[in-house]
């Protein structure tokens, strides 16, 4: 998520906390200490997908 939305760490894991109390899920968020360590570790690669056209948006909001 971090990388999917170009968030900083600290951002992320308050985000995922917030997603999993909305869904009522009692699931423990690594701190930022452990997260940290740990995306040293880890390669994200988040393929390029392109569009098949330029997004158009009207003066009344609709795509």
């Amino acid at each position: 998520m971090k990388a999917l939305f170009s968030m900083v760490l600290r951002q992320t894991t308050g985000l995922v906390e917030s997603l999993l109390r909305l869904v009522g899920l009692a699931w423990a968020v690594p701190d930022f200490s452990t997260l940290s360590r740990r995306q040293k570790a880890l390669a994200v690669n988040i393929p390029y997908r392109g569009s098949k056209g330029p997004l158009v948006r009207t003066t009344t909001g609709e795509r």
